[in-house]
């Protein structure tokens, strides 16, 4: 009976502690907002960069996904 008691102790401080973390990182990103406003025009960037260049690779994993499918019937 104490093992359970134990058990779920641990396993309800373990939680307890995940939501902090959790809280605490929230809480960095929301106060290091303010000094990455400067930089979306960067990050906007680098989002169209990687888009552009993951085209190829989906257009490939298409054309052989259709291939599968045609060849599955």
């Amino acid at each position: 009976m104490i093992n359970v008691l134990a058990a779920l102790g641990r396993g309800t401080l373990n939680f307890i502690a995940n939501i902090g973390r959790a809280g605490i990182m929230l809480a960095l990103v929301v106060v290091r907002r303010s000094a990455t406003r400067h930089s979306i025009r960067g990050l906007i960037m680098q989002l169209y960069s990687v888009g552009v260049f993951s085209l190829p690779i989906i257009i490939v994993s298409g054309i052989f996904i259709g291939m599968v499918i045609v060849t599955g019937k």
